[in-house]
C-alpha cells in the first residue's frame, strides 16, 4: 500500500486546509474498496503494475484536487499564465522566494542602521521592488512553462511517484525513465536568467546591495569567481538542452548534477577560506560590512551542507543504477 500512501499524500497536499482530512479520508476508503473488490475477484494482491493502473485511472492527483476547491484562483496577464492546477504551489514557492529577498535586502540595511547610517526611503523602496520583481518574473515564468505542460499532457504523471507530479524530474508512461521536458525547459529558462542577472550584477553591484552600493562593494573575491558560477550554470544548461532532445539519457543528468554539486562545494570553500566578502566604501561604514560579512559566512556554511547532502543523493543514484543488474532494468523499445 507504499504506492497509494504516497497518491494520497500528494493529492493531500493540494487539497484546501478546511476539507483535506474528510476528503482524504473518503477518498482512501473508496480506493481501498476497489482493491478489495480487485484482490477478491483476482484470487490474490495486486501487484505493483496493477496498482499502478488503478491509481491511474483516479488520475493525477493535482487535478483531482483542483476539483475540491472552490477559489479556483488563477494568473492572466491577457491569457492565463497559470491555472487553478498548480497555482497554489505557484504561491507558496513565490511567498517564500520573496520573503527570502526581503529578508536579505532588510539584513542589508539594518546592518547599515545599526552602523549608524542612514538611507532614504526611497532608495530602499526601489531596491526592494528591483529584487522582487526579478523574484516575480523568474517563478511566474517557470511555473507558466508547467502550466502549459500539464494541460497538455495531464495524464503524463507517474504513479509510483506523484509526488513528481509538482515539479516532476523523470516520467514514467513507458517502462523507461525519462527525464521530463517540462524539467529541461524550465532549467535552461531559469539559468539564462541567471546568467543574465550575474552579467549585470557584476558591473551594476545596486542589482544586490542596492543603494548601500554606495557605501560598500563585494570583495575581490568575487570577480575571481564570475567565470566559475557562469561554468556551473552553462553545465547544467548543456546537460538540459541534451535532455530535451534526449530525455533518456538520465544518467547524464545525475553526472551534470554531481559535477555541478562538486564545483559548487568548491566554490563555497573558496569563498569561505576568503573570510571577507564585502568591505566598506569608508571607515564609518565599518560596523554595518562586520555584521553583513558574519551574515554571509552563516549563509555559506548552509550551502554547504545543504550542497552535500544533494551530492550524496546523486551519488547514491548513480552506485544503485550502476549495481542494478541488466536483467532487472526495463527493456527499451
Amino acid at each position: 500500500m507504499e504506492m497509494l500512501d504516497r497518491y494520497l499524500k500528494t493529492l493531500r497536499s493540494a487539497l484546501p486546509d478546511e476539507q483535506k482530512d474528510d476528503i482524504i479520508r473518503e477518498l482512501s476508503e473508496n480506493i481501498h474498496s476497489e482493491i478489495e473488490d480487485r484482490e477478491t475477484q483476482l484470487g490474490r494482491p495486486l501487484d505493483e503494475s496493477e496498482m499502478e493502473s488503478l491509481l491511474r485511472q483516479h488520475g493525477n492527483p493535482l487535478v483531482v484536487a483542483s476539483r475540491y476547491r472552490q477559489d479556483h484562483r488563477s494568473l492572466s496577464f491577457g491569457r492565463q499564465l497559470i491555472g487553478p492546477t498548480l497555482f497554489p504551489f505557484y504561491a507558496k514557492v513565490l511567498s517564500f522566494n520573496l520573503g527570502l529577498t526581503g529578508a536579505v535586502v532588510l539584513i542589508i540595511f539594518v546592518a547599515l542602521l545599526a552602523s549608524g547610517q542612514s538611507l532614504g526611503l526611497g532608495g530602499a523602496l526601489s531596491t526592494l521592488f528591483y529584487n522582487l520583481l526579478i523574484q516575480f518574473s523568474i517563478i511566474t515564468l517557470i511555473f507558466s512553462v508547467m502550466d502549459r505542460h500539464l494541460t497538455k499532457h495531464p495524464d503524463r504523471w507517474d504513479a509510483r511517484k506523484p509526488n513528481a507530479a509538482h515539479f516532476p524530474a523523470c516520467t514514467t508512461r513507458t517502462a523507461d525513465p525519462r527525464v521530463s521536458r517540462m524539467e529541461s525547459i524550465s532549467q535552461l529558462v531559469a539559468l539564462a536568467v541567471f546568467l543574465v542577472w550575474l552579467r549585470a550584477a557584476r558591473s551594476a553591484p545596486f542589482l544586490i546591495l542596492g543603494p548601500a552600493a554606495l557605501f560598500l562593494k563585494g570583495a575581490p573575491v568575487w570577480r575571481q569567481l564570475y567565470a566559475p558560477f557562469a561554468m556551473i550554470a552553462l553545465v547544467i544548461m548543456i546537460q538540459a538542452a541534451t535532455n530535451l532532445f534526449r530525455p533518456d539519457w538520465v544518467r547524464l543528468r545525475t553526472f551534470a548534477r554531481v559535477a555541478a554539486h562538486s564545483a559548487t562545494l568548491v566554490v563555497c570553500f573558496f569563498l569561505i577560506k576568503a573570510g571577507t566578502w564585502v568591505i566598506p566604501g569608508t571607515a564609518s561604514y565599518q560596523h554595518a560590512a562586520v555584521i553583513i560579512n558574519q551574515v554571509i559566512f552563516y549563509f555559506l556554511l548552509a550551502s554547504v551542507f545543504i550542497t552535500v547532502m544533494q551530492l550524496i543523493r546523486e551519488l547514491r543514484r548513480l552506485i544503485v543504477g550502476r549495481a542494478t543488474p541488466a536483467s532487472t532494468r526495463p527493456a527499451r523499445h
